[in-house]
């Protein structure tokens, strides 16, 4: 009996067969919210309340949709100093305000950089969120990191890596504090105890980064790092689109 044709004819029935490398899995589209806010304002609680929502649904559903607080500093001289509030993030909003061409006002929500509408508005954001999400991103980098953190400071150790053809761009570090609720003495909203969620309390910009790199946040006074999170993203520096993100 003649083995040879049968033993090639196996081989070639194994070649023919062999499994094919799986595909790459295509980028999901991340959307980063910032709203400017501010416990001196009486139409903030209510955006307040909305970004929260949003972020909790979306959280539940294991989407990639972030929320960031920045509580700007305009309203302290009207009665009320809002213990969250920077002129940092006051800088970073008017500086949203050049790129789309819009005015300075509280609650103001900006989308990934390119979208602002005013913060309260819950339907809306929804929608554009949904947008966002039924687009396939012409551009992205992964990011991926970890934390170390002691008594004063968390270290984020964070590696990107770029697909498509994706311009110069900038990374964001945020700090938040996952959750405060504040009695307020006086202003507009005095009287009130207000919940504020993802409240961002230190922010550092990279203007150019490598692959991989690490920055150091400190602690402010009275909070702890288990009652943090960190959200590390990415902006294109000629647009300001947000290209990946990833809380950590």
């Amino acid at each position: 009996m003649n083995y040879v044709p049968v033993l090639l004819t196996f081989v070639g029935m194994m070649i023919g067969s062999a499994p094919e490398k799986p595909d790459k899995p295509t980028p999901q589209p991340v959307v980063v919210l910032e709203l400017f806010t501010s416990q001196g304002c009486s139409s903030c609680p209510p955006a307040d309340q909305a970004l929260h929502d949003i972020a909790q649904k979306a959280a539940r559903s294991g989407q990639a949709v972030y929320s960031l607080s920045f509580h700007v500093d305009y309203w302290n001289r009207l009665g009320w100093q809002d213990p969250f509030s920077s002129k940092l993030f006051t800088d970073r909003q008017r500086q949203y305000d050049r790129i789309l061409n819009s005015q300075t006002y509280t609650p103001q929500l900006v989308i990934n950089g390119r979208q602002e509408l005013i913060g309260s508005q819950k339907a809306k954001i929804e929608q554009a969120i949904k947008t966002i999400q039924q687009q396939r991103p012409s551009a992205f980098v992964d990011v991926d990191g970890s934390l170390a953190a002691d008594a004063k400071q968390v270290t984020v150790s964070y590696s990107l890596a770029s697909s498509g053809q994706t311009a110069p761009y900038r990374v964001n570090v945020a700090l938040v504090q996952k959750e405060a609720r504040t009695a307020i003495g006086n202003g507009e909203n005095g009287g009130r105890t207000l919940l504020n969620t993802n409240i961002v309390r230190q922010f550092k910009t990279i203007d150019k980064p490598g692959a991989s790199g690490s920055v150091s946040l400190a602690l402010p006074a009275g909070l702890t790092s288990d009652r943090t999170a960190v959200l590390v993203y990415v902006q294109r520096t000629d647009t300001g689109q947000v290209i990946g993100a990833k809380q950590l």
